[in-house]
Order: C-alpha cells, then sequence, then structure tokens
C-alpha cells in the first residue's frame, strides 16, 4: 500500500514529463557545457582577437550561460506548471539557523573538497576547486572584474534557479526524495571534472534539502554565493594567508559538529516514498535523459582531456 500522502501518478504522465525534462538538459549540456569547450577551440584556432580582449571574451560567455541556462528551464518551468512565486517566495528563515546551516555546508563540502584533492593528486591528477558552470576557475582568470562577478555572484544564482529552484519543483511531484537525488546528480554532472563530482553532489543535496526545508532558493544562493566567494579567496589570497585559512576550515570543521551533536543543526530529512524505485527507473531509463547523461559525461571527458593537453 502507498503512502497515505502519496499521490498516484501514471505511467503515461511520468514519461512525458521525464521525456520534457531530458530535453530540456540536452539543450542545456549542449548550450552551457559543450558550446563553450567547442567555441573555445574555434577561437584558438583561428587565433581570434577575442582572446586578447577579456570584456568581450567573458561576455560571449556570459551571455552563453545566462540564455543557455535560462531558456530551456524556462520552456520547462511552463511545460510543468512551476510559478515563479514558488520558486522566490520570501523563505522564513531566522538568521541564527541560515548561519547554522551555512557552517556544516561549509564544513561538509570543503572536508569533500580537500579529501578529493588528495586522492586525486595520488594518481598524480592535479585536484581542483569546485569550478562554474560554463567556466574553468582558473586561477589565471581571476583578476578579470567580469569572470569574477560571474563567478561568485551570477553562476551561483543561476545553478539554484536551473537545479534546485525549476529542476528540482519540476522532479518534486513524483517524489521530493526523488527530485532531491536527481537534481543534485545533474548538478554534479554539469560540473568540469572527475574530481568535482562527488562534492559537488554533496552541494547538491545539501542545497536542495535547504530549498525544500525553506520552500525557497533564497537561501541556497545566498550560501552558495558565500562559498563561491571563500572559494575565490582561497585562490587570490597569498600562500601564507591561505595557510591560515586552512586552519580556519578545520575550525570551522569542528563548529559544525559541535552543532551537530548538540542539536542546535535542525537536520532536514525526506520522506521516501515506496513508488520511488520505479520512478527511478522510468526517469532514468528516458531516451533523452540517457542522452543528457551522455552529453554531461562527454563534457567532463572532455575537460579531462583538455587539462592534460591531450586535445586542443
Amino acid at each position: 500500500m502507498p503512502n497515505k500522502k502519496e499521490k498516484i501518478i501514471s505511467k503515461k504522465y511520468a514519461k512525458r514529463s521525464f521525456a520534457s525534462v531530458g530535453l530540456v538538459l540536452i539543450i542545456y549540456s549542449l548550450l552551457v557545457l559543450i558550446l563553450p569547450i567547442v567555441l573555445d577551440y574555434q577561437l584558438e584556432l583561428t587565433n581570434s582577437n577575442i582572446l586578447t580582449d577579456p570584456l568581450l571574451y567573458y561576455g560571449i560567455y556570459f551571455v552563453d550561460i545566462v540564455l543557455g541556462s535560462f531558456i530551456p528551464f524556462f520552456l520547462l518551468k511552463a511545460l510543468t506548471k512551476v510559478e515563479n512565486k514558488k520558486i522566490f517566495r520570501a523563505a522564513k528563515i531566522t538568521f541564527s539557523d541560515l548561519l547554522i546551516q551555512t557552517v556544516v555546508f561549509f564544513a561538509v563540502c570543503m572536508c569533500l573538497i580537500y579529501a578529493s584533492s588528495m586522492i586525486l593528486n595520488t594518481f598524480g591528477y592535479e585536484g581542483r576547486l569546485l569550478s562554474s558552470i560554463g567556466l574553468n576557475f582558473d586561477a589565471s582568470n581571476l583578476s578579470y572584474h567580469l569572470y569574477v562577478f560571474m563567478l561568485i555572484v551570477v553562476t551561483p544564482f543561476i545553478e539554484e534557479y536551473v537545479f534546485r529552484g525549476v529542476l528540482l519543483s519540476s522532479l518534486g511531484r513524483f517524489g521530493k526524495r526523488f527530485a532531491l537525488i536527481a537534481s543534485a546528480v545533474f548538478f554534479a554532472l554539469a560540473h568540469n571534472t572527475i574530481g568535482e563530482i562527488l562534492p559537488a553532489f554533496a552541494m547538491g543535496i545539501l542545497l536542495g534539502k535547504i530549498t525544500l526545508r525553506y520552500k525557497s532558493i533564497q537561501p541556497s544562493i545566498i550560501i552558495h554565493i558565500l562559498f563561491n566567494g571563500f572559494l575565490y579567496l582561497l585562490c587570490i589570497l597569498p600562500s601564507k594567508v591561505a595557510t591560515y585559512m586552512t586552519y580556519g576550515i578545520a575550525i570551522i570543521s569542528v563548529l559544525a559538529a559541535y552543532l551537530v551533536l548538540t542539536k542546535r543543526y535542525k537536520k532536514i530529512t525526506v520522506q521516501k516514498l515506496r513508488s520511488n524505485e520505479l520512478t527511478n527507473v522510468l526517469f532514468y531509463s528516458r531516451p533523452t535523459v540517457i542522452i543528457s547523461i551522455i552529453l554531461m559525461i562527454v563534457h567532463i571527458v572532455m575537460m579531462y582531456l583538455i587539462n592534460f593537453n591531450i586535445i586542443f
């Protein structure tokens, strides 16, 4: 017997809805993940003057990321009848709760980034900080104001709108736990390298839970902006200062453990429905969803080959 609160949705409706989600993810993957790599290669091949003009160069990527994200997910929002007020409603969260959620989020994600980097380094692959979607989180670019603005402000807003706003809400009618995990999976796959997948998946789960808890993407946008800003500081600070920042991360981790153990951190649980297993099968077996996953994996492989100077 299904849970009393569980809505029964026909397989036909689910398949049609999941096919639409997959199609949107395909468009997004092509425009935001694949196109920038192809465009960058074309500019390098032709030795374009655009490469020497940071404003024009990053401006093109800015337009690509914004349009490539908002247009397909605006269509998905319209198809699934997700209202803007449901995504951007004022969050009923106190400053203390937001601070506690931020501390725990920072501790979990930074520890996973550190662990992921250590593991990759043992295999001779340079560990990297989480990158913004559509942009290489490259220290050589951090002196350009438009890049920094995109890194700290634009991409957190877009990512939260896309993954915790539209995607999470669109899939939420089939089960919040299913939607939470699915949105986190695609958020992770949309990042640039293998080492970013696990930390990005954790980010997706934590930010998704916060969005579900407070029924708005406002808290997740704030936390995401603060997190990207923190990563930016780690990249631009002198090495001696950055060492102290490492101690700061350790302190944050201890503080997060204290908040969890003393139950000051309000654990967010998402109910698992009996239908989740069937929903997963229906969703991940849709041809459009499979193609979108393949495209995202191709993007990761391409970034891997570029980082090792095997291609381009």
